[in-house]
């Protein structure tokens, strides 16, 4: 297992709103946002959102759709929701901005 500190995330900051935590967090030079039920339990199951091309974890149909699919059917066991800004968007520097160590 990699320990190095690249590896160990990090929680920054976390907000609720209908039910909803909102926490965002960075693993490495990753930025992202994890969205879960206020009352999550582990064990809900993780669905990894995706976005298109040169816009940010913060998109609004982004959100809209994660905050859907946490809310599920209102009974709050819907899913827990990851997205993450791809390299060289939103937060996330892109991959010319990396010194890739040789060796």
């Amino acid at each position: 297992m990699n320990t190095t500190p690249s590896s160990t995330l990090h929680f920054t900051s976390t907000t609720t709103s209908d039910g909803i935590a909102e926490r965002t967090f960075t693993l490495g030079d990753i930025s992202g946002v994890l969205w879960s039920p206020e009352s999550a339990t582990d064990g809900a199951p993780l669905l990894l959102m995706g976005h298109g091309g040169g816009l940010h974890k913060y998109a609004p149909e982004l959100v809209s759709g994660a905050r859907r699919a946490v809310a599920g059917d209102g009974s709050g066991d819907g899913f827990t929701v990851a997205a993450i800004d791809a390299p060289g968007h939103g937060d996330r520097p892109s991959v010319d901005d990396h010194v890739i160590p040789q060796g």
